[in-house]
């Protein structure tokens, strides 16, 4: 049996989706040979909201057509909402022959790039992102549905799908220790597209959010029910996205008069499947005390002088592990007297523990 190249190489790119900066431009040029067509694009909307378009062998005129205007009018776009990932679509079932002429899609854009058949894979499918990877042919082919059906593009799509779910999956666990780790400085944290579209955001940052405050969600987007500050947050996502420039602002609190800081950062590419603008914000409010000493620790608490020690350190923002390191103790050691803080304290989270600490006055 003769080695299968086209399909090696297309497993082989796909390998490479686990990397930092994903290789695009591999997997879309691998996969348009091995399916048979004239181009192949990766397409990633946010809502209804395009937000990256890749292509290997696509006319540049079609992509920017496509991402402008005619995404909305896409006959593929209805069914690829509804339909669970894994799913191949396909014009030529999508639009049967005797409506294609009426079809402003079939007639104004596919005719007018040369398309006469375009079929996509959903790759994801899920509230804040939708990913597929498209493919078009100068000709139809009547025989596309049996060969996308066969156990040689099969194998294919289950690398790729798990690729993504492996990717997925790292992402997740950034998120994860980030949130530990904001949770601890008693700060909060969230995921967004530049358009302000909510991602994922940190226990702490639901918190802030939902208090109504300065920093406000409507319809999933992070606000500001000010017009000018509103202006200013949607600037300055706009920049983060884009470029390696912080962009920081600082709104008033309108129930506590604090003001709150905004650190807006462009986002670690882990976090994206292609190329999309994520911004990562940070947010604290300000007016917060330094951290007291162990010794003043003690009696306000009612701990001991270990005990207030380990407080300390979590308030400082270091870790049980780096604080077992630090000192040579047991991280054991150290857990259980967490353990025993939170029992004294009457809390039942360690950033509660920090929030505590924080308010005990030098």
């Amino acid at each position: 049996m003769q080695p299968d190249t086209e399909l090696s190489r297309a497993l082989e790119a796909v390998r490479g989706l686990s990397e930092q900066s994903p290789p695009w431009n591999s997997v879309l040029s691998t996969a348009n040979r091995l399916v048979g067509s004239d181009a192949a694009v990766l397409i990633v909307f946010n809502g209804e909201s395009v937000v990256d378009v890749q292509q290997s062998g696509a006319d540049a005129a079609a992509v920017r057509d496509y991402a402008g205007h005619f995404h909305t009018e896409d006959v593929m776009t209805l069914p690829s909402v509804v339909k669970p990932p894994g799913t191949w679509l396909d014009t030529q079932i999508l639009l049967p022959e005797q409506r294609r002429q009426r079809s402003a899609y079939y007639v104004d854009f596919m005719c007018k790039h040369r398309m006469r058949q375009l079929y996509s894979f959903i790759i994801e499918n899920s509230p804040d992102r939708r990913t597929s990877l498209g493919f078009q042919r100068e000709s139809a082919w009547d025989g596309l549905s049996s060969f996308l059906a066969g156990e040689r593009i099969r194998t294919y799509t289950q690398a790729l799908q798990q690729a993504v779910e492996r990717r997925r999956a790292h992402a997740a666990s950034w998120l994860a220790t980030t949130d530990h780790a904001f949770d601890t400085l008693a700060e909060a944290s969230c995921l967004a597209h530049s358009s302000g579209q909510i991602v994922h955001a940190s226990p702490a940052a639901k918190e802030l959010f939902d208090s109504r405050g300065s920093v406000i969600v409507t319809g999933g987007r992070i606000s500001h029910p000010d017009p000018k500050d509103r202006a200013q947050l949607q600037a300055s996502l706009l920049v983060a996205g884009v470029t390696d420039k912080v962009q920081q602002l600082v709104f008033r609190d309108s129930r506590t008069g604090l003001p709150v800081h905004l650190e807006l950062v462009c986002a670690n590419p882990l976090l994206r499947i292609g190329r999309e603008p994520l911004v990562f914000i940070r947010l604290r409010r300000a007016g917060q005390q330094a951290v007291a000493s162990p010794e003043r620790l003690m009696q306000p608490l009612g701990i001991t002088l270990a005990e207030a020690r380990v407080l300390h350190a979590l308030a400082s923002g270091l870790s049980v592990s780096n604080y077992a390191e630090s000192n040579s103790v047991s991280i054991h050691t150290v857990r259980k007297q967490v353990a025993t803080l939170m029992i004294k304290m009457d809390c039942s989270r360690q950033v509660d523990l920090v929030r505590t600490a924080l308010n005990v006055r030098h």
